[in-house]
């Protein structure tokens, strides 16, 4: 039943990602493009917080960003499996630890980087000031602090109970676990990102900004997930 829900979800979710808008002439034309549709996130102006946060164009980046870190994880448990049969998704497969990294990309690869891709093309006219500020702030003071409190917390609750000292105890130990693999994934991180956010704000029209670091965080979260999770498959061996 779990995974006829999650291919729907994909099926919806998906084929919308890929030509919501056309692309412009040129990035300068295309970021105010996008900053009349995406407004920054503010509590004045025109827009209200709730038209904010309902805007379609959000909503689709939330169910880019949910599906294709979807796909990640599951390519990731898929090459990890430790069954003699290799198949997508696995046989062992952890599908708590999917819907984690599912929320974390709904939440933060498509709604929050929805509002800081605004800001930076908003913001920044040189393509490689955004590709600083991306990079070399919000990626490790943002990004990694959320995903560190974020998918622990939810696995832990999932598997134990929201509030349980099972799922304290749970927690803690996942937390420590990612915590310790933080700054080589953060090397690791930038060994892909930094080339692939380059192109992303030279050639990429700011409305798509979203879509193409979503696409290309199917691989990301499948190195992302291996990553936090090759250290406890080890322990276990």
């Amino acid at each position: 039943m779990m995974r006829q829900l999650l291919l729907t979800f994909l099926l919806l979710a998906v084929p919308q990602t890929f030509g919501f808008v056309a692309p412009q002439s040129s990035s300068k034309h295309v970021a105010s493009a996008y900053t009349k549709r995406a407004p920054a996130l503010s509590l004045s102006g025109d827009a209200t917080l709730i038209d904010q946060l309902t805007d379609p164009l959000l909503l689709q980046h939330m169910a880019t960003g949910g599906a294709l870190a979807f796909a990640g994880d599951v390519i990731a448990q898929s090459l990890l499996s430790k069954e003699e049969e290799k198949s997508i998704p696995p046989k062992d497969w952890d599908v708590i630890r999917t819907n984690a990294f599912v929320v974390f990309g709904a939440l933060y690869t498509g709604g929050a980087q929805h509002f800081i891709f605004n800001y930076l093309n908003n913001s920044f006219d040189e393509p490689l000031a955004r590709l600083g500020m991306a990079q070399f702030f919000f990626i490790p003071f943002c990004y990694y602090p959320t995903f560190l409190f974020m998918t622990p917390a939810l696995r832990a609750g999932w598997e134990f109970g929201f509030g349980s000292e099972e799922a304290k105890t749970r927690q803690n130990q996942l937390f420590s676990e990612v915590a310790s693999k933080i700054p080589p994934t953060l090397l690791r991180n930038w060994c892909f990102w930094l080339p692939v956010q380059f192109v992303q704000f030279n050639y990429i029209p700011a409305e798509l900004n979203v879509t193409f670091t979503a696409a290309f965080g199917v691989i990301w979260n499948a190195i992302l997930s291996w990553s936090t999770a090759a250290g406890t498959a080890e322990k276990e061996a």
